[in-house]
């Protein structure tokens, strides 16, 4: 019985429902406007399928939060801050097929690295509203992802001194958030 109290109490208002439910289908469709570009698919397609998949992240967030009880909407924060960082790289690509000067290339890359600044300081501002067990879990899940990236990364540089090819930022920061997941889940289950 105690649980269930618990949950009710977690659930958010109609208004908070709403806000988490728009931030998560902004930060759906631009996820989606993003993957449509680079795997070539319709724009719309990939908006539309990315705003319905951030639909049914907000609901889910919004009726059953996250073991980390973070403050809504520092979440909100996080959700807004990671479109504009999607919808920033969408532009930052299409800018870069405009035959731009070194300047202006220079230029553009400064809007998605103020999205990735955003995206950090509010991942930053989340961690640090936590108590202390849930921070001990985040941090000890960062340092988790920090040596798995570290192993795989320096691992992988060493097979292409070997002459495998080069690897992508972009899979080097996958493999970042994989190894953040796996910390995460292992310092859970460890302080269950």
């Amino acid at each position: 019985m105690n649980i269930q109290t618990d949950k009710n109490e977690q659930r958010l208002s109609a208004i908070e429902e709403r806000k988490t439910v728009l931030a998560a289908a902004i930060a759906g469709g631009a996820m989606g406007l993003l993957y449509s570009a680079g795997f070539e698919f319709g724009k719309l397609l990939g908006l539309g399928t990315g705003i319905l998949f951030g639909v049914a992240i907000g609901f889910r967030i919004s009726r059953n939060p996250p073991k980390m009880r973070y403050p809504m909407f520092l979440l909100r924060r996080t959700l807004i801050a990671a479109a504009f960082l999607l919808f920033a790289s969408y532009i930052y690509s299409y800018l870069l097929d405009q035959n731009l000067s070194p300047t202006q290339a220079f230029l553009a890359t400064l809007l998605p690295w103020i999205g990735w600044t955003a995206v950090v300081v509010s991942i930053g501002m989340m961690i640090a509203s936590l108590d202390e067990l849930q921070r001990r879990i985040q941090m000890e899940a960062i340092a988790v992802g920090f040596a798995g990236t570290a192993i795989a990364v320096g691992g992988y540089t060493l097979l292409q001194f070997a002459g495998f090819a080069e690897i992508n930022v972009g899979v080097v920061l996958l493999i970042m958030s994989l190894m953040w997941l796996i910390g995460k889940l292992w310092t859970l289950w460890k302080y269950r």
